[in-house]
């Protein structure tokens, strides 16, 4: 017979009530009973087939994570469809905030769609394939990609601290299967990895995110520029954004937007990502490592702070660790980066001098360290310290200090929280316990409360110091600074400004005393275009002789035979080691 059209139990007890009201004989009752056993199974049957779609639907549709005590407090958007999202996901939280190529959750009608937070997520347009492009296609080539499998493009911008986060994601895509690629042409996947410094420098990185749009490519855009600053997305479509404080889930976001979808994880993590990761070295000779993470000062200018934050410090065990690590994987030498590296440890208990003498101390021979930018306010109480850990064997007698301005009115217009006086006594105090003391420098032409008078006292400094390294810049009102709301200075008085002070650096070299010594020189790049191995001698001078790849992680004995603005030309002696 065929089947009826219910199966519900109360179907199956009426129908059995109702064969003794009917005279049904005994066999006609066994054969009832046969009936309610085949109803029964079927019935078994379709609820088991009903509760395993249900368990698919459910396996298929992301969630929120419940297991990262670090994000409790960011939101979570997850998408209407789950046919984008990987079958089998990695252990670990899934993505909070997934912005679908279908209508997210809270979407009508395939419109934009808004998380908790109020951030706009737009769902990605798809461009269909040309007509027949399918059938061009073999098999093989049809079929989908393995995720980890794709050729990622990472360009980087901006400080060292940037250069080490972007070592930390290529360790972490490289870890997973991805294929590093040094050609956006060969991408699949672009990620850029940006500075907010200045307006150039936030430029190009727009400008290669929206270029590699255009190709067709998905876009990842980390670090300063969308942490500073959430709206540098609006209007772009297929580009996913990475807080700087997020860097240890770049996979996750790699991989979903490989799949079509834009991710945005910018909410700001309590705690730095750990030193432990892995890590691709764009040098393999050279190890940064960041030792805290913001600062302590609110410069009118910075733009930093917005991205970076309030000052958190690596405890020392951790950067200790981290070097020894990379001492074992070949790393010649470690450089110590921060946003300041003089404010170092003041939020954990600890400070710079003390993390400097225990690094210094646990490096193997033949390693050397070298110490990163830090503001005067915080390295002036440490100035006898840092000076004897400065003339040690295995430390670089290399300190960079911003000064921005020769001028006190401008300094406090800037809320540098030091005077001129404070920058001198600095400089003056390790030089005179470190002779051979290379000092880098910064300084801003053309700041709003910048007078002639002003811009005279910058040109004093300089001509007093003759740095060695100046890195000069025009102002750039970056917004949401309070320097961005002052009255600004006419641009071609800020642009003349900066070359009479670039003419002043040009004007002078600090190399020729050197001429016709014999110094250790430790090997750590090459320069193919002029077929050069370059080193710097203990006083970070920059030391080139003719190529040598041998010569790399190791140093030598050279005699300097030319002298010029940027670097001595040498000849190898020997003992090398």
């Amino acid at each position: 017979k065929p089947c009826p059209p219910f199966f519900s139990g109360r179907f199956v007890r009426a129908k059995a009530r109702a064969m003794p009201m009917l005279g049904l004989s005994r066999g006609s009752r066994a054969v009832g009973s046969v009936w309610r056993l085949w109803v029964a199974a079927a019935t078994a049957v379709g609820a088991g087939v009903l509760l395993a779609l249900v368990a698919r639907r459910r396996q298929l549709r992301p969630r929120p994570h419940d297991d990262d005590d670090d994000n409790d407090d960011e939101p979570w958007v997850g998408a209407s469809a789950a046919g984008a999202l990987r079958e089998e996901l990695e252990e670990g939280p899934e993505l909070e905030e997934i912005a679908s190529s279908t209508p997210l959750v809270g979407a009508a009608n395939g419109r934009t769609g808004r998380g908790s937070d109020g951030q706009v997520l737009r769902p990605r347009r798809r461009v269909p394939p040309p007509t027949g492009a399918g059938e061009a296609l073999s098999a093989e080539e049809r079929r989908p990609t393995l995720p980890g499998r794709q050729h990622v493009y990472v360009k980087t911008q901006g400080c060292a601290h940037n250069s080490s986060d972007s070592e930390f994601m290529m360790g972490l895509l490289q870890e997973y299967g991805y294929i590093l690629t040094d050609k956006l042409e060969d991408a699949d996947v672009c990620l850029v990895n940006s500075c907010t410094v200045k307006n150039p420098s936030q430029d190009s990185a727009m400008n290669l995110v929206k270029r590699a749009r255009a190709d067709g490519k998905p876009v990842v855009l980390s670090g300063c520029v969308p942490s500073a600053d959430h709206s540098v997305i609006e209007g772009l479509e297929g580009v996913s954004v990475l807080d700087v404080s997020q860097i240890d889930r770049i996979v996750e976001v790699v991989e979903q937007a490989l799949q079509g979808n834009s991710v945005q994880l910018l909410n700001k993590r309590r705690i730095l990502p750990s030193l432990d990761l892995p890590k691709v070295r764009r040098n393999s000779c050279i190890e940064i490592i960041p030792i805290s993470g913001g600062c302590l000062g609110n410069c009118s200018y910075c733009k930093t702070k917005h991205a970076r934050g309030k000052l958190s410090s690596y405890s020392e065990d951790a950067i200790v660790g981290r070097a020894l690590q990379a001492a074992a994987e070949g790393a010649s030498e470690v450089w110590l980066a921060s946003e300041d590296t003089g404010a170092y440890g003041l939020d954990i208990g600890t400070n710079i001098a003390n993390l400097l003498e225990k690094v210094a101390d646990s490096l193997p021979p033949g390693m050397m360290l070298k110490l990163g930018m830090t503001n005067p306010p915080y390295m002036l109480a440490h100035i006898d310290a840092v000076a004897k850990i400065l003339q040690r064997p295995n430390v670089f007698a290399f300190i960079h200090v911003p000064v921005q301005s020769g001028s006190d009115p401008v300094l406090k217009a800037m809320i540098r929280e030091y005077s001129i006086a404070d920058f001198s006594t600095l400089v003056d105090g390790l030089r005179e316990k470190v002779p051979e003391l290379l000092l880098a420098t910064d300084v801003i032409c053309g700041f709003p409360a910048e007078s002639e008078e002003d811009h005279q006292g910058t040109l004093d400094l300089v001509k007093k110091y003759r740095f060695a390294v100046l890195n000069i810049s025009q102002f750039y009102p970056r917004p949401g600074t309070a320097a961005a709301r002052m009255k600004r200075l006419p641009t071609s008085l800020a642009k003349s400004r900066s070359t009479e002070v670039t003419a002043l650096f040009d004007s002078y070299e600090t190399n020729s005393h050197m001429l016709g010594r014999e110094e250790r020189v430790w090997f750590s790049d090459t320069e193919p275009k002029h077929g050069q191995t370059v080193g710097h001698t203990k006083g970070y001078v920059k030391v080139v002789v003719k190529q040598e790849d041998s010569l790399l992680g190791r140093s030598a004995i050279v005699r300097m035979r030319k002298a010029t603005k940027w670097h001595l030309e040498g000849e190898v002696l020997g003992e090398v080691r």
